[in-house]
């Protein structure tokens, strides 16, 4: 087939999309067809907590005709996610439920780490400009309605990631109270919003450069960066004037004003002013010497996704990669040994690689559980007294960009029983989401990262090499190291008798003394 065709529904907070994809190894991803329509879900869920039964049954009927749609279109594929609005209504589960049973269609509702980890995939899809403004100090910034993330990278690696509940569309509803009693809404709103980006400065920016910044969010960017001469994406590049200019034009506008200028609804007009204050207060505080808009959505992330799934396109950014970066970068504020979870990390993806005709685990199994062992000590930073609880505590309130609520919970388990008994299945889904299947994934990953662990138990890097070998019921660990290894020997028998139980083979470690 010379191109797949692909249907993305996004339901946003003010919106709800869809766009027809058209995907080829010559062609790349090209949009065909798009529709929105306009319903602001977050009014009600950032506002009451809860969407109310009206405007499901309104979604409903959108998502139905996008149905019909997608039905013209014959697609070989769709994704249909939800995000901030739908992630924190309280009943988000019924609402998945009716549109199931309504409409046909299954949505995923995305965690935060997961939607930003799609809208960075959605830039990267686009050209080269991506990877060259990342060599160099560059705030990847993702505006939404419900908040805002800020991701830094440099030398082409995800340095940190993170997360303030500051979006257009909260903004907006927060001050509304506020704003009929000032003339100044640009300062109303920048009041609103000072203390936590001087705040973010203070703990991830300090003496760093940033030399780009890439303003990013649903449709905001596409709409207000109106210039013909820049159709394709890559050469959206502003320097600080270029940028004023834009601010000014936008800056002490009426709402009404704004819609006649920029021929848009009342609504989205509204939204363009806190928008605007809010890319612009980051703008000022980071100082770039450029600003790049590439005008993308998660549509495009969802259909590059679909892609790469498929194998017709392949991905020009290592975002494994930036997941495992963004890991060790945690790891490494809690004051974990860099050198000890190295050494563990190369133990452990031996040992799981052995296992893995045993365990039919997949590369992102193998993923999280480098993840694992990279966090599985953090809580030490705390205390040296229930550091399993406090690593757990500790896991669950960072997020991991590109990771599922659902996988970041394997991560805290595993890091907390390390340090404390395995418990029982019945024990455990008492208190966590755990099914069997990942009851078991847990155990499997605990058994590795506690083997892993005890061969470097003196935290001095003895083991030079390894390597294993799964025979019949025996698992031969052969290591080579350089110094005595008597500590570790020594306390080691509980660590391969629990490995025996999990995975039932016997682990049997022979070593050898390098010179």
């Amino acid at each position: 087939m010379a191109f797949l065709t692909f249907g993305a529904i996004h339901i946003g907070s003010y919106e709800v999309t869809l766009e027809i994809f058209e995907i080829s190894r010559k062609d790349g991803i090209h949009c065909i067809d798009k529709v929105s329509h306009r319903i602001e879900l977050g009014h009600d869920s950032f506002s009451t907590g809860r969407i109310g039964f009206e405007m499901v049954d309104e979604l409903c009927d959108i998502l139905s005709d996008f149905r019909k749609i997608m039905d013209t279109y014959k697609v070989d594929g769709y994704s249909a996610i939800a995000t901030s609005a739908v992630r924190e209504a309280e009943n988000d589960l019924f609402i998945l439920g009716k549109i199931r049973q309504t409409t046909g269609i299954d949505v995923r509702i995305l965690s935060n780490s997961e939607q930003r980890f799609l809208s960075y995939k959605a830039i990267a899809s686009i050209a080269d400009t991506f990877e060259e403004m990342i060599c160099d100090g560059t705030a990847v910034v993702d505006l939404d309605g419900g908040s805002i993330q800020i991701s830094i990278f440099d030398k082409s690696e995800l340095i940190m990631t993170q997360n303030m509940k500051i979006g257009n569309l909260r903004v907006r509803e927060k001050l509304q109270n506020a704003t009929g009693r000032t003339d100044n809404y640009e300062a109303l709103v920048e009041q609103y919003i000072h203390h936590d980006f001087e705040l973010f400065q203070k703990l991830y920016i300090k003496e760093r450069r940033i030399r780009n910044v890439v303003l990013n969010g649903d449709f905001i960017t596409e709409m207000i960066f109106q210039d013909p001469k820049h159709r394709d994406r890559s050469t959206r590049i502003l320097n600080r004037d270029k940028f004023e200019k834009w601010y000014k034009r936008i800056g002490g506008k009426s709402v009404a004003d704004l819609a006649i200028e920029n021929n848009i609804a009342v609504e989205y007009a509204s939204l363009l002013r806190p928008t605007a204050v809010i890319y612009h207060k980051i703008v000022s505080d980071l100082n770039p010497e450029n600003i790049w808009t590439p005008g993308t959505h998660l549509q495009r992330g969802l259909a590059y996704e679909f892609a790469e799934a498929h194998d017709v396109l392949r991905a020009r950014h290592d975002f494994e990669n930036d997941i495992v970066t963004c890991a060790r970068n945690i790891a490494t504020r809690y004051a974990v040994s860099l050198p000890h979870i190295q050494n563990m990390d190369m133990t452990a993806m031996s040992l799981f690689d052995a296992t893995l005709p045993m365990t039919g685990m997949t590369s992102r199994d193998r993923l999280l559980l480098r993840v694992a062992v990279m966090l599985h000590d953090v809580g030490k930073f705390i205390g040296f007294n229930q550091i399993g609880e406090s690593s757990r505590n500790i896991i669950m309130s960072n997020e991991i960009i590109g990771l599922s609520h659902a996988e970041r919970e394997i991560i805290a388990l595993c890091a907390r029983y390390v340090q404390e008994d395995f418990p029982q299945h019945e024990d455990i889904v008492m208190e966590t989401s755990l099914d069997t299947e990942r009851y078991l994934k847990v155990a499997s990953f605990v058994a590795i990262i506690r083997m892993a662990n005890g061969l470097d138990r003196s935290h001095r890097q003895k083991i030079q090499s390894v390597s294993c070998e799964l025979k019949k019921q025996k698992l031969v660990i052969r290591i080579e190291v350089r110094e005595s290894y008597a500590l570790e020997e020594g306390l080691l028998q509980p660590e391969l008798d629990f490995f025996n139980e999990v995975f039932g083979v016997r682990p049997v470690v022979r070593l050898k003394r390098i010179v």
